[in-house]
């Protein structure tokens, strides 16, 4: 070891040499590779920090790209037109135009936005559109419309040449056109909830706004002091004292859960509407009509949010079920049974259905629980039968007695609510016995005894709703008016009797190979489009609060009144016979002046679907009876008559007497490539499903049976083909 001497001096002021001792340099080669290692390091450190830096640009330049994406779609959803608002009990809707005279201005409640954009917000991905439509079960109302174009399709296809059928064509694609012009896809949230509104960064539910809680707690009062209000507002789910506690709970500082926004923006929003239409004063109306508007916004804000996971507590029992009340008044059917089902499912966690827990509560408590889950019954099997699902609450399964004199103070109600009750069981047992896949694979007998017991149960049901309108017609007419009244009692009959017409369809009738109706379900489909016809002119009156025609159509009419529609079209095509052309009619024509009227938009779907039946069913008789004309008057060589082809219609658009005359008379359509002269002669109900003769369909059976994975006898299938196509309709008429 050696000391260096030319160290430099330490800190201390001494020479490295006096104290410290040094090693040997390393040799040439050691310092060489030292060098090369260190030179590599340093580079690689240099190329790591350009990386760093050329990484962190991209990322900056990344951000500044989505945030100005951001700004974009924020500023789209700004200037994007307001959504027109859904109609309820005589709301005005803004008009999609500027120049509309009864466009309702824009508030700050209703400002346009998407709940997808809400979702954004918070990064979650939107889920693709489906293109295909949601599955329908054997009892929706598709069948009849998909059946009539069907029966016309296919005597054009084997009619090419015939004159009937080159008439009919036009015809065809128009009524083809309507139907799959408002084939109803798998619903989006936009479409769902078109009033919802995206919630700010840093903001959540509870700021959602509300209506001005001075003005809800006048209505609140007018509630307690009107009977009408009461019966038309919350009869169903809570008293008025259960609905101010969740009020308070809500418009006041502290927790709400998302249940308690839904049960008060739900029930605020129903609540301004009835007071609305009780009201006078024409400025008073307008103030809570735009209450009402601030208040409908909020809920589909909440539903568009709801998480999948929900708490098992009554009051999200009962914001389901409000909300599938919501929905329904929409036009959402399938919305409403999705918060059906969830709503069943939470109440027999909580054992609403079982007497056995109701035994520890109070009267109070049990007489609650009993109502919201009848309530829930009652809805439940209603929206089960219209889309064709198998009901979510089994009969075995229920305990809890039903609703009896205790419900209400009102006695009419006491009485009222057990009939509800039955007509809804009849409802659920109408596909369980009698349409559902099991039951279609039942030997034909066993249904019709079925039939024939539910016909039987629910004409006893009627009767006694009758009985109670002649008992408490007075004391119904003093709360709610002598208008009003009839169209409660008159709704409650057209849907027992179109459940009446349902359950006949599945009866054969009485002479096989004629009809495929019976006698029973041909009279009972011509009484409810009757009565229907009665309870629109009710509505269609200038001094009957004309506000309640979408309850009405949503309540009454979308549940099954379109099935005797239908059996009095396919009985007219099937009989040759128009007799009841004019009655159909007369429903067309009360519904395309309704809807003429901005507050019925709701009208549209329906009045396309039944326009263009019954054009079809006009021009059918019109250019069989020209047809007709022509064939005989060629036998008498005036083949060249150039009136021989005029279609036969009215001014009204109805056919004329002249092809009344024509019923018993068959008609032949020429057919080519057949024996003889070279053309023969086809009933063209002979080349349509289920009007053909019963031994020609076994191949259209045999080939449903296979759908079904199951073996069907011939009347089983045409039964089953009539049904399952039925399905559909109900999609149809659901907003797009």
């Amino acid at each position: 070891m050696e000391f260096h001497e030319d160290a430099p001096p330490s800190p201390d002021g001494r020479r490295e040499h006096e104290a410290i001792a040094t090693e040997k340099l390393a040799c040439e080669n050691c310092r060489h590779r030292k060098y090369l290692v260190g030179a590599l390091l340093r580079s690689m450190m240099r190329r790591w920090r350009t990386d760093r830096a050329t990484s962190e640009n991209k990322i900056d330049r990344i951000a500044e790209r989505i945030e100005e994406l951001n700004q974009t779609v924020r500023h789209l959803s700004i200037t994007q037109p307001t959504p027109i608002p859904d109609n309820h009990f005589g709301i005005s809707q803004p008009a999609r135009t500027p120049s509309s005279p009864h466009s309702l201005q824009p508030t700050p409640s209703s400002s346009a936005a998407t709940p997808s954009d809400a979702h954004c917000g918070h990064g979650y991905e939107k889920p693709p559109e489906s293109s295909r439509p949601e599955y329908e079960g054997e009892s929706s109302l598709f069948a009849h419309s998909v059946f009539a174009t069907r029966f016309l399709q296919n005597a054009i296809n084997n009619n090419p040449s015939s004159e009937v059928a080159l008439e009919m064509n036009s015809v065809l694609d128009a009524l083809r056109s309507v139907i799959n012009g408002q084939k109803q896809q798998t619903d989006t949230i936009e479409n769902l909830y078109p009033h919802a509104r995206p919630l700010p960064p840093g903001s959540s539910l509870r700021n959602l706004p509300l209506p001005s809680t001075e003005k809800a707690l006048a209505c609140i009062r007018m509630a307690q002091e009107n009977q009408r209000i009461q019966l038309l507002w919350l009869m169903e789910f809570q008293t008025i004292s259960q609905f101010t506690t969740h009020f308070i709970k809500v418009c006041s500082p502290g927790p709400a859960t998302q249940a308690d926004l839904i049960i008060v923006c739900a029930g605020l929003y129903w609540l301004f509407c009835e007071c609305m239409n009780t009201i006078v004063d024409e400025t008073l109306k307008k103030d809570y009509e735009s209450q009402a508007l601030i208040a409908r916004d909020s809920p589909e804000t909440v539903l568009s949010n709801l998480p999948f996971h929900l708490p098992t507590t009554l009051e999200y029992v009962y914001a389901l079920s409000m909300a599938t009340l919501y929905c329904v008044q929409k036009c959402k059917p399938s919305a409403a049974w999705n918060f059906i089902s969830v709503a069943s499912n939470l109440s027999q966690s909580l054992g609403l259905h079982s007497s056995v827990p109701l035994h520890a509560e109070s009267p109070e408590v049990k007489q609650q629980k009993t109502r919201l889950f009848w309530t829930i019954y009652a809805t439940e099997k209603m929206l089960a039968l219209r889309i064709g699902r198998s009901s979510t609450i089994r009969e075995n399964d229920i305990t809890v007695p039903r609703m009896g004199y205790e419900i209400s103070s009102d006695p009419f109600l006491n009485k009222m609510f057990p009939i509800w009750i039955g007509m809804s069981a009849i409802q659920g047992r109408i596909y369980e016995d009698i349409y559902s896949p099991i039951s279609l694979a039942q030997p034909e007998s066993v249904r019709m005894t079925r039939a024939r017991t539910l016909a039987d149960e629910l004409g006893k049901l009627i009767e006694a709703e009758d009985d109670l309108k002649i008992r408490y017609s007075q004391e119904t007419t003093r709360v709610l008016g002598t208008a009003l009244s009839q169209l409660i009692w008159r709704a409650e009959r057209v849907t027992a009797l179109s459940m009446l017409t349902l359950i006949y369809r599945s009866i054969p009738p009485e002479k096989p190979g004629g009809s495929v109706f019976c006698e029973d379900c041909i009279a009972t489909a011509r009484e409810a489009v009757m009565e229907h016809e009665k309870c629109v002119n009710f509505l269609t009156d200038e001094k009957f609060l004309s506000s309640y025609f979408e309850l009405y159509i949503n309540w009454a009419f979308l549940q099954s009144p379109f099935i005797p529609f239908i059996v009095l079209f396919c009985h007219m095509v099937e009989a040759s016979d128009p007799a009841d052309l004019r009655c159909l009619g007369n429903l067309v024509e009360t519904l395309q002046s309704v809807s003429r009227n901005a507050h019925y938009s709701i009208c549209q779907k329906q009045l396309s679907i039944f326009k263009a039946l019954y054009d079809v069913a006009v021009r059918y008789f019109d250019v069989k009876a020209a047809a007709e004309r022509g064939s005989m008057l060629s036998s008498q060589d005036l083949a060249f008559n150039p009136y021989a082809n005029t279609p036969n219609t009215d001014a009204g658009g109805v056919a004329s007497s002249r092809s009344h005359g024509m019923s018993n008379v068959p008609m032949t359509i020429p057919v080519p490539g057949l024996s003889g002269s070279g053309q023969g002669t086809v009933d063209p109900l002979s080349q349509i499903p289920m009007f053909e003769p019963r031994n020609n369909q076994f191949a259209q059976q045999a080939s449903l049976a296979g759908d079904f994975g199951m073996e069907m006898d011939p009347p089983t299938a045409e039964l089953a083909n009539w049904f399952y196509t039925n399905h559909q309709m109900m999609r149809i008429l659901e907003d797009t």
